[in-house]
C-alpha cells in the first residue's frame, strides 16, 4: 500500500487540468422534426447553445441478479438501466420563441383539443447531446448523446408581481430510450463531433 498523500503538492499533482468546471457545458437540443410554425422553426437548433441554462450529465446502472446456491447466493451482472428522463432549463426569452417550438412540438405528439397525434417514433423523436468544455480552450472534451428523445413535459413559469429581479425560465423534461458517451458513440460507427 502506498504512501497517503497529505500535502496540497499531492492534490495539486493530481489534478493537472485544474477540475472541470460544472458552468462550462453546451448542450444541442433540436428543433420539432415534425416541423412548426415559420415563426418557431430553427429556434432549438441556433440559440440551445446559449440559452440552456441548466442540464446534468447522464448516470449509469446496471442491475444484479441474486443467483441462489446451497443456501448463499452470489450476485451477477444483470441489465443496463437508463434514467427515464432527462431535464434542461431553458431562459425566456420575449418572443417566447423556445417556448412556443416545444409547445408545438408536444401537441403534434398529443393534441390539445382531441385524442390524436403522432406516436410513430421515427418522426416524433430526435437526438440531443450534452458536452463538458475545457475551462483552458473552451474545446469539448466529454460529451453525451440521447437517442430517440422527446419532450414530455414542460413545466409552468410562475408569475408574481413582486418579482422584480429575475428573468423567466422553464424546464423541459426529455424522454428517451437510451444514451452513448462520445468514445461509444465512435465505437459504434456513429462518429462524433467532440475533441477527446
Amino acid at each position: 500500500m502506498g504512501d497517503t498523500p497529505f500535502s496540497l503538492t499531492d492534490f495539486r499533482a493530481a489534478l493537472p487540468g485544474g477540475g472541470a468546471r460544472p458552468n462550462l457545458f453546451e448542450v444541442m437540443l433540436a428543433d420539432n422534426p415534425m416541423g412548426g410554425s415559420n415563426a418557431v422553426a430553427g429556434t432549438a437548433s441556433s440559440k440551445s447553445t446559449t440559452l440552456c441554462k441548466a442540464a446534468s450529465m447522464p448516470g449509469s446502472k446496471v442491475t444484479s441478479i441474486d443467483v441462489p446456491f446451497r443456501g448463499r447466493s452470489i450476485r451477477v451482472p444483470g441489465v443496463r438501466e437508463f434514467d427515464e428522463t432527462w431535464t434542461t432549463t431553458i431562459i425566456n426569452d420575449t418572443d417566447f420563441a423556445f417556448r412556443r417550438m416545444i409547445e408545438e412540438w408536444m401537441d403534434n405528439i398529443a393534441s390539445h383539443d382531441a385524442n390524436i397525434g403522432e406516436f410513430d417514433l421515427t418522426k416524433l423523436s430526435t437526438e440531443l447531446s450534452v458536452y463538458q468544455l475545457d475551462h483552458k480552450d473552451g474545446k469539448r472534451i466529454r460529451g453525451y448523446k440521447f437517442h430517440n428523445a422527446w419532450p414530455s413535459e414542460l413545466s409552468v413559469m410562475e408569475l408574481a408581481a413582486d418579482t422584480n429581479d429575475s428573468i423567466q425560465e422553464f424546464d423541459i423534461t426529455w424522454t428517451y430510450s437510451y444514451w452513448m458517451s462520445d468514445k461509444d458513440e465512435v465505437k459504434a460507427g456513429g462518429g462524433t463531433n467532440t475533441t477527446t
